[in-house]
């Protein structure tokens, strides 16, 4: 007996511990729910919902949202996920593409706060938006989890002028400086909790913040907007940065050079909706789209931020990308 705890504890030695995250966005309650089954079998420490949680933006109502979280919840095996942090998307915000003019996002603030909020270890740090931010201690290291909203304040994107073009399939960049992506108060809010200590930084926003070369909802679509947040994520106090969206219906890796510094991003999307058909290949991104019904896991080990798997309905890995 002494000598099979000698040897699980030498094999114990070479078994590096680690964290495991899980982020998906794009879940629709009417339609198979079978990846839930998977995510919950995951192992997971942690997950992160990038947003369009569920679909209610037709038709939206007060009903109509709250039966939409109502079947979510049935089928989300809340008790195996861990930690939960969460933002919205245009889908759960309650309008397609919608930004600050959407005349009943109180209402869907509200029921997001009622739905997430309890599950939460995240405040409600403003009446007017869902933005909200965690520190947990992962493996050793202060990981900052800073969940933005990318809908509740956003001005007018700028229509394309030819429908499914390709790089300019619903929208074009948008010079007018007025137009904000976060709202002022939100800003002032991102840059403080920029200067908080930590040693990862995981940014959580709906839309796609660093790819390049399509014309649907991006940060791209406001550049004088994302040139702040790059910039801001330059001035940060120290850390890593990693950037997580999803919205777009496919999973993938992206990079991007700014001000000397390197800044990745991963997307996944869609736990229920993937774009099957797909066939784009983004300046800034790395290998094929994940375009199949996937999440991904994002691990965390001593050494600091390892590496992210993609994973299908069933749990199987697709893709991985090694992060450090």
């Amino acid at each position: 007996m002494r000598w099979l705890f000698f040897i699980l504890w030498i094999y114990s030695l070479g078994v590096a511990a680690e964290a495991r995250i899980g982020l998906g966005s794009c879940f629709n309650q009417e339609k198979n729910h079978s990846i839930w089954n998977a995510i919950g079998n995951a192992d997971l420490d942690g997950f992160l919902f990038l947003g369009d949680n569920v679909y209610a933006s037709r038709g939206f109502s007060r009903d109509r949202l709250m039966s939409a979280y109502a079947k979510a919840d049935a089928v989300i095996p809340w008790d195996r996920l861990g930690f939960i942090q969460a933002t919205w998307d245009d889908h759960d915000f309650g309008q397609n593409d919608g930004g600050a003019s959407f005349s009943q996002k109180s209402l869907s603030l509200s029921l997001f706060w009622q739905f997430f909020g309890p599950r939460m270890e995240a405040a409600q740090v403003a009446p007017d938006g869902v933005y909200n931010v965690a520190i947990r201690t992962i493996e050793g290291h202060e990981v900052q989890f800073i969940a933005l909203d990318t809908r509740s304040f956003r001005g007018r994107l700028k229509p394309t002028l030819v429908r499914d073009k390709p790089g300019a399939e619903r929208y074009v960049p948008n010079s007018d400086i007025d137009q904000s992506m976060l709202g002022e108060a939100q800003w002032k809010w991102f840059e403080e909790q920029l200067q908080i200590p930590a040693d990862i930084r995981i940014v959580m926003s709906s839309i796609q913040v660093i790819a390049e070369g399509h014309g649907w909802e991006r940060w791209g679509n406001l550049p004088h907007e994302r040139k702040r947040l790059l910039d801001l994520l330059r001035r940060r106090s120290q850390g890593d940065v990693l950037l997580v969206s999803g919205d777009r219906h496919i999973g993938g890796i992206y990079q991007i050079e700014h001000a000397g510094e390197r800044f990745t991003e991963i997307t996944s999307s869609a736990l229920n909706m993937a774009w099957t058909r797909s066939d784009e290949y983004l300046p800034n991104q790395i290998g094929a789209p994940v375009r199949e019904d996937h999440f991904a896991v994002l691990s965390i080990n001593n050494d600091g931020l390892d590496k992210v798997v993609w994973h299908d309905n069933t749990g199987s890995p697709i893709t991985s990308f090694k992060l450090n």
